[in-house]
């Protein structure tokens, strides 16, 4: 498979876009709780995603009876990679992360640097994964994201030093709105292999 093709190509500048946007505009981007925690930090992670389907689309297809490589045997099934994931965006929900994101640079360095990481191990852990898995550790994400929206959006006084109260109710509502939207884009992506696990 040659390097140049145009997955490779479509991949890599999705990318860089990704990217481009998320630390181009983060004056503007980090300027609302709910565009920071919403759109600059998933941007970020999308950036790992395409990113690491652009290096798969680069390496040659495998045999269909070579054995898993020993690099990636530490993440078999992708439970160990996706239970990171978890973690990481777990802390991101926290007020108190968005804050320093904001003041320490060493915060700002891991979220720009290591979102995008969070990102590529998200996609290969996705790929080792079955259908089960998928779905326990999405039911999982989606609950935590609905119940952080819950308590921000009943939380009298703000959470953020860095934004008003208003701003909170509105990455509340985000938060809820993300929790009921992952399930339905997933099981439409996932439709077929749910359809076989359901019948077997």
């Amino acid at each position: 498979m040659r390097c140049a093709s145009r997955a490779v190509w479509a991949w890599g500048l999705g990318a860089l876009v990704c990217l481009g946007f998320a630390v181009g505009l983060r004056a503007p981007l980090t300027a609302l709780m709910s565009l920071h925690m919403l759109v600059q930090i998933p941007l970020l992670v999308l950036a790992g995603v395409c990113a690491e389907q652009a290096w798969r689309a680069c390496r040659p297809e495998s045999e269909p009876d070579a054995r898993p490589r020993p690099a990636w045997s530490f993440n078999e099934y992708g439970v160990p990679g996706l239970l990171l994931v978890s973690l990481v965006g777990a802390g991101w929900m926290v007020p108190k992360a968005l804050d320093d994101a904001l003041t320490d640079w060493r915060v700002a360095a891991f979220k720009y640097l290591g979102l995008p990481v969070c990102g590529w191990v998200l996609r290969a852990s996705l790929r080792r994964s079955n259908v089960v898995i998928k779905l326990f550790f999405l039911g999982n994400f989606c609950w935590m994201s609905a119940i952080v929206g819950m308590i921000y959006l009943d939380q009298p006084i703000r959470l953020c030093n860095a934004y008003l109260q208003d701003d909170q109710d509105w990455s509340g509502r985000g938060l809820i709105a993300l929790a009921i939207a992952l399930p339905s884009c997933w099981l439409l992506a996932e439709l077929k292999p749910v359809w076989r696990f359901l019948n077997r």
